[in-house]
């Protein structure tokens, strides 16, 4: 809501009134930290469009260069080298700032995915909002990429798009979702080009930071979706998730661990999970952790329990 707000005042308008109507009180709007009710930010970014006159607000307001020093991405942009870490960081990020809303980076072989999900249908048909979030990833994949960076190649799905249709986001595609998801979708190798956006001083004299906390839960995450791979490895991690091998494993040697400690955890968690909370056989639970032969996975758990996959079933019902 908070670059609608901005607009709004700097518009000469009363920020205070717009609010009222939809039900947001000016101690929301006095406090950065404020969560007001969804519905009520859509009906607030509507009524901004509709007072200020301007029917494309939301993708001019994400366009704007000083969106990416929002707080919101701003510290996952600039402490990321390649894309995939500013997603990992912005997804755990966001989510501090909402209740319901969950993100999702779904990587593909040629094309990914971004989506946002709602968690609920909204009243309000959230246009300009949805029509912000296209400004704010254009804006942020062209400053990242630099004369690398192709709109035809990025498709976006939200509620109308028509309010998103403008020439500033060049040949960009849009198409129309419903108003619970926003989606859109950008060639895989976007995700680990480094970075070339336009530093400021004070950014380029920082001291990178090391892999946050973030980047290691999407690791975590990626190594759950290819478990079921035999194939499935710390090649295989480090060439799809893009990162700088050597830095990661340095930043988790220091607390213990490393890329294939994770794997192996992971395989170990969802193999106790399956034993205790499902029917599955030990044929399927071996497939599920990418096990070509029950016996590996046999003689995996045995190094994890001590005892046999199925004594262990027995032992636990």
């Amino acid at each position: 809501m908070a670059p609608f707000l901005q607009a709004v005042e700097r518009a000469g308008l009363s920020a205070i009134d717009l609010g009222a109507s939809v039900g947001i009180t000016p101690e929301m709007l006095s406090d950065p930290s404020a969560l007001a009710p969804a519905n009520s930010i859509y009906r607030f970014a509507e009524l901004a469009s509709d007072v200020m006159g301007e029917p494309h607000l939301g993708v001019k307001l994400g366009l704007d260069p000083e969106i990416t020093q929002w707080p919101v991405v701003a510290d996952a942009f600039l402490n990321s080298s390649v894309m995939v870490e500013f997603f990992a960081r912005f997804l755990l990020d966001a989510q501090k700032f909402t209740t319901k809303v969950d993100f999702r980076l779904q990587l593909g072989g040629e094309v990914s995915w971004f989506e946002r999900d709602r968690g609920f249908a909204p009243s309000q048909m959230p246009a300009q909002i949805d029509a912000f979030s296209v400004g704010l990833f254009v804006n942020l994949f062209r400053e990242a990429l630099g004369d690398r960076w192709q709109g035809a190649k990025m498709t976006f799905r939200v509620c109308d798009p028509e309010v998103a249709r403008i020439k500033a986001i060049g040949n960009c595609a849009l198409a129309k979702s419903d108003a619970r998801t926003l989606a859109f979708s950008f060639p895989s190798e976007w995700l680990v080009l480094p970075l070339q956006r336009q530093q400021s001083t004070e950014a380029a004299t920082r001291t990178p930071k090391p892999p946050s906390d973030a980047l290691i839960a999407a690791i975590r995450s990626n190594i759950r979706l290819n478990l079921a791979n035999p194939e499935f490895g710390v090649p295989y991690l480090v060439e799809q998730m893009g990162f700088n091998r050597r830095s990661v494993q340095k930043y988790l040697r220091e607390r213990g661990s490393g890329l294939a400690d994770l794997i192996e955890e992971e395989r170990r968690k969802l193999a106790f999970n399956l034993l205790e909370q499902t029917d599955q056989s030990l044929e399927e639970i071996s497939q599920a952790l990418g096990y070509t032969d029950v016996s590996n996975f046999s003689r995996a758990f045995r190094r994890w329990s001590g005892v046999a996959p199925s004594n262990w079933r027995e032992g636990w019902r």
